[in-house]
């Protein structure tokens, strides 16, 4: 019996240990995320060998049936509930000029400029559902990347130090997506860009000026832009872009993820955007953007000139004196306050 129950008991570990540390955060849990694949294996082997030793060395009774057969179905759960079969990064990206491509300009993309290059990659059709995408601009390798729990679409430089990482979904950690490189398997904080756990914990990736807007919108502002037509997965994912697109946003508005900020200053899914600058952060509620075109704010007395546009749903920001960009960043509240804890709210 003793060898059945210690049978089960590794396989609900390694089949729940994820959830588990999500919502009860626990960090020290985030051991589970990394190299996950190689400790389900491990986990596995000794759950079926203390299955196997159960039924040679004593009799079965129903209780021990029972528990070896939780037992693989919690295993056979822990291979189902496999991030890289429901987020399959994309790795090939095939893009074409601007002037090619006849689509809707109200698409909804994020777009990024390096250097003089600029491309615009659809969010509904390719950043959404997959949640990663890695392409090379400029012989620069970037990371696109999307959390749906926060409504995020960010962009990152995948150089750290002197190497160039390559990145899947990991999971879930404070209302965000945490993802793994597969060189040092660190897990990375998405909002931030900070690995958390792992070799490389503490390192800071890059990040890029990621705009989220219409493609009619971008393509006004970067007239020789290019445009993702064609991204292809790394493998195939248990759903289609179309399919994954619907269960992302049905789940997305039923499901709250604990984390460790009060979220009470505004609705959880309320979409802002957000500023670092000058030492302060300062969250802009979309809702009381609607009547806002060109604005002013001070950050501890450096000036940003703003202007929203309300048809492309985008907030510019740039320096006063000097017209240099400010990156504005697009999540719901729930996850700009989780890495924000101070920030300002912003009011007319």
């Amino acid at each position: 019996m003793i060898y059945a129950i210690l049978s089960i008991l590794v396989s609900f570990i390694i089949a729940f240990g994820r959830q588990i540390s999500v919502f009860g955060k626990i960090e020290s849990g985030l051991w589970f995320f990394s190299k996950f694949e190689k400790k389900r294996l491990v986990f596995t082997l000794f759950s079926v060998v203390s299955g196997i030793i159960s039924v040679t060395v004593y009799s079965i009774e129903t209780t021990t049936a029972v528990l070896l057969s939780l037992s693989l179905v919690f295993l056979l759960f822990s291979y189902f509930f496999d991030m890289r079969y429901f987020f399959p990064e994309i790795n090939k990206v095939t893009r074409t000029n601007a002037e090619n491509v006849d689509i809707d300009e109200n698409t909804k993309i994020i777009g990024l400029t390096l250097n003089k290059s600029s491309v615009a990659y659809p969010l509904n059709e390719a950043v959404i559902p997959r949640h990663i995408i890695i392409d090379k601009i400029d012989d620069k390798q970037i990371l696109i990347s999307y959390c749906a729990l926060c409504q995020s679409a960010l962009a990152f430089d995948t150089m750290v130090g002197n190497r160039e990482l390559f990145f899947r979904v990991a999971g879930v950690w404070r209302r965000n997506m945490i993802i793994y490189d597969t060189k040092t398997y660190s897990l990375w904080q998405q909002a931030t860009g900070e690995c958390i756990y792992g070799a490389l914990k503490g390192r800071q990736l890059e990040l890029l000026s990621g705009e989220n807007m219409t493609w009619g919108e971008w393509k006004t502002k970067h007239l020789k832009t290019e445009f993702a037509i064609e991204c292809k997965e790394a493998r195939k994912g248990y759903l289609s872009r179309e399919k994954m697109n619907k269960l992302i946003n049905k789940a997305t508005y039923n499901i709250i993820v604990p984390g460790f900020t009060d979220l009470s200053d505004l609705p959880e899914r309320e979409t802002v955007f957000g500023i670092q600058y000058n030492g302060i952060s300062r969250a802009y509620p979309k809702s009381l953007l609607k009547e806002m075109k060109n604005f002013e704010d001070n950050y501890a007395g450096k000036v940003l000139q703003l202007k929203y546009n309300q048809s492309a749903d985008y907030l510019y920001a740039e320096e006063k004196n000097n017209s240099n960009k400010i990156i504005v960043e697009k999540h719901w509240w729930l996850g700009w306050k989780e890495f924000h804890p101070h920030t300002e709210i912003w009011e007319k």
